[in-house]
Parts: C-alpha cells; sequence; structure tokens
C-alpha cells in the first residue's frame, strides 16, 4: 500500500501543470483506505524521505520552503482530527475541511533526484529545479548587468517600481512578437537584493525563471550569484508575505516632490512650473536602482536628470516677472543680448521674493541644481571611452539626493505662498520614509 501512495503521489506531481502537489485526502479516497490509517502510511513515507508535504493556505505548490521531517510528522498526526463539512449551494456540493491549512503531498528531492527523468525539460534549468521540487519562491541572484539585455533592446518592454519590475517581449498590431520565437519571453517579476558587500543585484523567484525560455534560462544562469546574498527587505515583505511596505525609493520621492511643486505652481500663478510630470505610466526606464555601473550609464542617468529638471521648466512661468536677459558690454564698445538659463530665471526670481536672512538657503538649493547642470556637460560636449567602475553607483546616488533635496526645497518655498494653504500635501510626500537602496 505504501507503494501504491508514493506511485500516486509521483505520478500526481509529474503529470500536473504546476508541480502540484495531491491533496491529502484524495489518497484515502483514492484508494479505498481508512483516512488515519492513510496519515500512518504517509508518515511513514515522510519518515523514509520519499514523501514531502506542505500545510498553508495554498499548499498546491511548494511555496518558499520545505518543512523538516519532524514539523511534518507533527502536522500530519494533527491532521487526524480534522473533519470534513459538506455544504450545498443550490445543486452544487463542497466540502470544506476543518483547518485553515490543509495538506498537499510531494514527491520528495530525494525521491524526484533519483527516480525522474528530466529530458524533456532539455536546457530548461530553472525548470528542472522545479521538476525537482525546490520552492516555487526560493529566490535566484543575479549580477545587476544581467538586466541591460532588456533594458538596450528596444523590443522589450521594461517596466519597474521602486525595487520590482516586470520584462515583456513586444508585440506587433496583429499580436506578433517583434522578437524570434526563442526570444518571447516573460518574466513577471523581479526585484532588488545584496550581496554580502551590499553590491546591487536582481534577484528573481525560481517559479518565474521557469517562465522563461530555455535560451533565456541559460542567459541568467551564466550570470547567477551565489554566496551570501539577500532580498531587499521591502521586497521579501510585499511579494513573500503580502505586506504593503511603508519607504518609498528615492526616486519615486523625487517624482512626488517635482509633481507637488507644479500643482502648487498651477494653482498659485495659474501656470506649470514645469512642463511634463512623470508618473508609474511614464518614468522613464533609466530612472532606476537597477544600474549596471558603467560610464556610458551614468552619463545617460546625468543627461536624464538635467532633462527632468533644467530643461523640463517651463520659461513661461516668469514671463513678466523677469528679465529674460543679461545685457553684456563687448570691448568694441557694442552690447549683447544674452538669454538666461532656465536655473537663472527661477534663482532670479526667487531672490527677488525671498528675504535677505533667507539668501543663504537659495543659495543652496541652486548650487544643487547648478551641480548638476555642470555635471550634464562632460556627456554634452566630450566622447570618453566607456568603463566598468562600482564609485558610479556612489555617485548616482549622489546625484539623485541632490535633485531630490532640491526639488523638495522648492516645494516648501511654494508652500509658504498665502494660496498654497489650502493645498494638501500627499502624506507619504511630507511624512514618507524615503530610503536610497
Amino acid at each position: 500500500m505504501k507503494k501504491e501512495i508514493e506511485k500516486k503521489v509521483y505520478d500526481f506531481f509529474v503529470k500536473s501543470n504546476d508541480f502540484n502537489g495531491i491533496p491529502l485526502r484524495q489518497i484515502s479516497d483514492d484508494l479505498n483506505i481508512e483516512y488515519e490509517k492513510s496519515i500512518d502510511l504517509i508518515k511513514n513515507l515522510v519518515q523514509n524521505d520519499r514523501i514531502t508535504i506542505q500545510s498553508s493556505s495554498n499548499p498546491h505548490i511548494i511555496y518558499s520552503r520545505l518543512y523538516p521531517i519532524d514539523i511534518q510528522l507533527k502536522i500530519l498526526e494533527d491532521a487526524k482530527s480534522w473533519t470534513v463539512t459538506t455544504k450545498k449551494f443550490g445543486e452544487i456540493s463542497y466540502s470544506i475541511e476543518s483547518s485553515d491549512f490543509p495538506i498537499c503531498l510531494y514527491p520528495s528531492p530525494k525521491m524526484l533526484t533519483s527516480d525522474r527523468n528530466l529530458d524533456e525539460f532539455g536546457e530548461a534549468i530553472y525548470s528542472k529545479a522545479l521538476a525537482l521540487a525546490e520552492p516555487q519562491l526560493s529566490p535566484r541572484f543575479f549580477e545587476i548587468e544581467v538586466l541591460e539585455r532588456y533594458v538596450n533592446d528596444p523590443r522589450f518592454n521594461f517596466k519597474f517600481q521602486d525595487y520590482s519590475g516586470r520584462i515583456s517581449a513586444k508585440y506587433d498590431e496583429n499580436e506578433k512578437p517583434l522578437v524570434r520565437d526563442e526570444d518571447d519571453v516573460f518574466l513577471k517579476t523581479f526585484g532588488l537584493g545584496f550581496d554580502e558587500n551590499e553590491n546591487r543585484l536582481a534577484v528573481v523567484y525560481l517559479r518565474y525563471l521557469s517562465d522563461l525560455t530555455p535560451e533565456h534560462q541559460i542567459y541568467w544562469k551564466n550570470k547567477e550569484r551565489f554566496g551570501e546574498c539577500k532580498v531587499l527587505e521591502e521586497y521579501y515583505e510585499n511579494t513573500i508575505k503580502g505586506n504593503w511596505t511603508s519607504s518609498y525609493s528615492i526616486f519615486s520621492a523625487f517624482i512626488g516632490e517635482l509633481t507637488c511643486l507644479n500643482n502648487l505652481a498651477q494653482t498659485i500663478f495659474s501656470k506649470q512650473l514645469f512642463r511634463k510630470d512623470y508618473d508609474e505610466h511614464n518614468r522613464p526606464k533609466e530612472f532606476t536602482f537597477f544600474f549596471t555601473p558603467t560610464l556610458k550609464n551614468y552619463e545617460d542617468f546625468v543627461l536624464l536628470l538635467d532633462k527632468m529638471i533644467s530643461d523640463n521648466i517651463n520659461k513661461d512661468f516668469f514671463k513678466d516677472k523677469v528679465e529674460f536677459y543679461d545685457i553684456v558690454e563687448l570691448k568694441n564698445g557694442m552690447v549683447e543680448r544674452k538669454s538666461k538659463g532656465t536655473l537663472r530665471l527661477m534663482e532670479d526670481w526667487l531672490g527677488g521674493i525671498f528675504k535677505a536672512e533667507q539668501n543663504n538657503e537659495l543659495k543652496k538649493l541652486f548650487k544643487q541644481l547648478k551641480e548638476i547642470r555642470r555635471e550634464r556637460q562632460n556627456p554634452a560636449h566630450k566622447i570618453s571611452e566607456n568603463e566598468y567602475d562600482k564609485k558610479y553607483i556612489e555617485l548616482q546616488k549622489q546625484l539623485i539626493n541632490k535633485a531630490y533635496h532640491s526639488i523638495k526645497g522648492l516645494r516648501h518655498i511654494f508652500q509658504q505662498h498665502p494660496l498654497a494653504k489650502d493645498i494638501e500635501i500627499p502624506d507619504w510626500i511630507e511624512n514618507g520614509n524615503v530610503k536610497t537602496f
């Protein structure tokens, strides 16, 4: 009878579409065994490491871990007291077990390793891991540059939030992929992780890696990292525990401040200070922590940040508020009109409004914005050979911090206007836990 149970558990798992386990009571029902006796037989198979169990609100997949054998035995023993209630809803009957954490049975990894033929999976490395009963939400860690293949190819959608993202191939108007079949991938979610030295890594759960084509599974495998790696707490809380996190990335906070500042300007002066707002639907893909530390990526980030600030300032906002030109005397006694840049226009306007004791605060704020503008000059005016250096991670952090605190400072200035007293700033903008991961 134990052999029959073992075979039934094995066959159910192997033939399932999603590496599923067979419900505990199905064993006694299908093999016509008394329920408690079936549990004793299953406990013996667990003890001999032929079967393993999952008990949770969703035991039909091996979720994030395998239980130690002694815990499995206790859960099975407790299950002997569980009862089943049958209820009817019209013509439909259904059964409810008296536990919130039902049990499903799986062949053990030891059994599968020795008995299962994996030829059907070919080169699909991560699919093979699931076929050997590895937990579906066990994390795998990768060098951050694994994402470059998708970021730099316009045939892929590369979407992300603060600390997670997704990847998919693009389709044409006839619903055909723009890439060859081997590249028609969909990665439902990836997140941010770190190695033992706090270097950023990409992290993906095994279940989602198995959805990649075999070719892409091999590609990811070649970038995999081992050792003392960890998942970012916010990503873990959101994906494994199902909790909303109360922290926000500095990138989201910057965009939020920019939007609030624009709303304040529109309400007070009936004109937008910035020509364009950003949100989750039009957030530039380079505006992220998923950043390979190369000179090219850093220079691209500098250009982007300056475009979101200096190049985005609406010159028309300052019409009739400040002079748009400087008059410069030339050597021959002639004079030349030189246009002021957008940062200069804003600084002149605010400088004329602020009291003298507030000017130091204003100078610090514009100093940071001008530093971002100056940092843009290198990529804009010279050709540099690309290089890989982890210093660019810190430089990126410094730059986004300058941008965030400057825009936040401007938002506080606008809030002091009498017409701003009834404008409500979102609590997460004002008091949120902003992090630079």
